[in-house]
């Protein structure tokens, strides 16, 4: 059976809270144009959530963090970038606690996650989530995303071709039909 190609989704955000309800809202989108299936949706939209979440909190600032989305048959692949070398680390959470859940939450939706370093100062923080046989309906080819319109393709279908101009009579045939014949 031939393998198809891996759909891709990337973004910038600025690092601000609301960009973390934005990647949220950009993940369900894709992955719906995408036809994958709701569970899938679900647990992604959390991953995104708490490494966006992490990515905000370590570059409050001007730099904005990135997120990709690379889904192929076998899994979706979670990536959010941002401009701290440092690297992302578990806390302990007691039961009372509001926060320090975020990758015990990624680790337990997650196949396998991890990080790694970007030129010069910063990194990428990564899960992989199993994803299973697209849902029926769904178009035997990969769909182009734009970030801007997350439903839309990435580029427009080609225009139709132009209607054939008629062409102008000839000179006998204006004479003919002022003559009131038909030729």
């Amino acid at each position: 059976m031939p393998r198809s190609r891996p759909r891709l989704s990337l973004l910038t955000l600025d690092s601000t809270p609301e960009s973390v309800s934005g990647a949220r809202r950009h993940t369900a989108q894709v992955l719906h144009c995408w036809h994958a299936r709701v569970e899938l949706s679900d647990a992604a939209r959390l991953v995104v959530s708490e490494l966006a979440t992490n990515a905000v909190r370590a570059c409050g600032g001007p730099h904005g963090f990135t997120l990709s989305l690379v889904l192929d048959r076998d899994r979706l692949l979670v990536q959010v970038g941002d401009q701290d070398p440092q690297p992302p680390r578990p806390r302990a959470a007691g039961p009372d606690a509001t926060g320090g859940r975020g990758l015990h939450l990624v680790d337990t939706l997650s196949s396998r996650w991890g990080y790694y370093r970007t030129a010069p100062d910063g990194k990428v923080v990564w899960a992989e989530l199993p994803a299973a046989a697209p849902e029926p309906g769904a178009p035997p080819h990969p769909v182009l995303v734009d970030a801007r319109q997350p439903c839309l393709p990435a580029s427009p279908p080609p225009a139709p071709a132009p209607a054939p101009a008629p062409s102008a009579p000839t000179p006998a045939a204006r004479r003919s039909a002022r003559q009131g014949r038909v030729q």
